[in-house]
């Protein structure tokens, strides 16, 4: 670790990296995953707000992107060599951030979302389009697209099922809406944008999916149901759902999935969402609850067995079930601002693990973090276990996280930002 990394740590009450192979769980728990942890930017920025991957420069290799508060920087695979995308050229914060080809020139481009201002529900959040120079070499060219107040999460995916990508733009809050009662007024409009033959040129002509929920702080664009189509799941103060489109009318249909946190205070519902899956074809979602919370939580399907964490989290607020939804149950209290998800299978053996991202020290309990920790599922046909495991605690304040295979080696490493700690670390998979 670096002597800046170090000070940063010490500044911020923050223990130097310490891997923990695993807690110990029983005999029948999995072996841990070993992890060989390398920081290839110790002050990226100020805030490291969001991480994606991307073959930068079309030379084959996933490269790893970072937004901060005023750049887009990314890191060249396999020398993690640090590059500007843009530097002051957009309205600080940057904030979200999301790959495509968007003119089809054969060169990644990249969706941004910034002026990011979570409390000004009248103003800021702009979209923009960052266009790749490719081989002709130059400054990447920033095409403003619009605004929408406290734009906070892009995705690409066909939800309109064109046969082509659509941008989906997620703020945080409705218009309008004030602190503490964010569920009340306006909720979040979310759009579908459609990408013109000429984006540069031409407008990009939107749909609102939905706009009746508050608090949406995430989403993930999935084929939620099987079908071959991608459906819109995302979590907000109300609670877990999905949306899908219905080419016969031309509208989104909206079904409630899981209640979230609603017993907590001052915030309710849900903030990160995943689905993860098993080798048996189980599914299950992933929450952190309520929002900008303190539990990771587990969603399995009505019918089927309900998970169950190793070791067993202490006071857990459980929810009332209702009738038809998913089953929910906490599997990690306390975190200390949970603020990343990740699902994907890590060791090869069907089950899809849950990554999980801590943003500041808990005080309270241990692991005190801030770090990353991976939940490992222990699936039978009348149960489903999942085991804790420490992968980082107290080097990285996480902001953002995502897990990918850098190294082509077939085992997915996990990529973290933080904010606090300012530094962007890959977690190199090395197997059990």
């Amino acid at each position: 670790m670096s002597f800046r990394s170090l000070r940063s740590a010490a500044r911020y009450g923050l223990a130097a990296l310490a891997i923990s192979p695993a807690l110990s769980f029983g005999a029948d728990a999995p072996a841990p995953i070993k992890f060989e942890m390398q920081e290839i930017d110790p002050f990226v920025g100020q805030v490291c707000y969001a991480l994606t991957v991307a073959d930068v420069n079309s030379d084959g290799r996933q490269d790893l992107v970072a937004v901060t508060e005023n750049a887009v920087v990314w890191f060249a695979n396999p020398t993690w060599k640090k590059s500007d995308i843009i530097r002051d050229k957009t309205e600080r914060d940057n904030v979200c951030l999301q790959p495509l080809d968007i003119d089809g020139d054969g060169d990644v481009d990249f969706a941004l979302g910034a002026a990011w201002r979570p409390a000004d529900t009248q103003g800021g959040g702009t979209l923009q389009w960052l266009k790749n120079p490719g081989k002709s070499g130059g400054e990447w060219t920033v095409h403003p697209l619009g605004n929408e107040p406290t734009m906070h999460r892009l995705r690409f995916g066909d939800v309109l099922g064109t046969g082509k990508p659509q941008l989906i733009t997620a703020p945080l809050q409705g218009r309008g809406t004030k602190a503490p009662k964010w569920n009340e007024g306006s909720g979040v409009r979310f759009q579908v944008h459609s990408i013109p033959e000429k984006p540069a040129e031409m407008p990009w002509p939107a749909i609102t999916a939905d706009d009746t929920l508050h608090t949406t702080h995430n989403l993930q664009i999935v084929d939620f149901d099987g079908d071959g189509g991608q459906d819109i799941l995302l979590c907000a103060w109300e609670g877990v759902f999905v949306l899908k489109y219905d080419k016969a009318t031309g509208k989104f249909a909206r079904t409630k999935l899981g209640t979230g946190n609603q017993k907590a205070t001052p915030y309710k519902g849900a903030s990160e969402i995943r689905l993860g899956r098993l080798k048996d074809g189980r599914r299950y979602i992933a929450t952190i609850e309520p929002w900008h919370g303190f539990q990771a939580v587990i969603y399995t399907e009505p019918g089927k067995p309900a998970a169950v964490a190793v070791p067993a989290p202490s006071n857990v607020m459980n929810e009332a079930e209702e009738p038809g939804l998913w089953t929910r149950r906490v599997i990690a209290q306390p975190l200390q601002w949970g603020h990343a998800l990740w699902t994907i299978d890590m060791d090869g053996d069907g089950d899809e693990e849950l990554v999980v991202g801590q943003r500041d020290r808990n005080k309270d309990a241990l692991p005190a973090g801030p770090g990353v920790y991976l939940f490992d599922p222990v699936s039978s046909p009348d149960a489903l276990t999942f085991h804790r495991q420490i992968i980082d605690d107290g080097g990285v304040a996480v902001e953002d996280a995502l897990a990918f295979d850098f190294d082509g080696d077939g085992k997915p490493d996990i990529a973290a930002g933080g904010r606090a700690t300012h530094n962007v670390r890959i977690y190199w998979n090395k197997g059990r």
